[in-house]
């Protein structure tokens, strides 16, 4: 059986993955030349039924993630 897993990543405003680096504080792109406009927020998508939870705070998604993931549990 495969294990559900949920990772949050951070987003894009359009929804799409962020993988730049970017400042901690504000989330701004630390090559000061890019046109990349930042990260917008965090979301995760649950491996096994496809739902995602999106918000502009870590710190908001990660405790959804984890009811989320007690629900597949049983």
């Amino acid at each position: 059986m495969l294990r559900t897993t949920m990772p949050i990543t951070g987003i894009h405003a359009d929804g799409t993955p962020c993988t730049h680096q970017v400042n901690q504080r504000t989330g701004r792109p630390k090559d000061p030349n890019s046109d990349y406009t930042g990260r917008t927020g965090y979301g995760a998508t649950c491996s096994t039924c496809d739902e995602t939870i999106t918000n502009y705070l870590k710190l908001l998604v990660t405790p959804e993630v984890t009811k989320h993931l007690r629900q597949h549990a049983n």
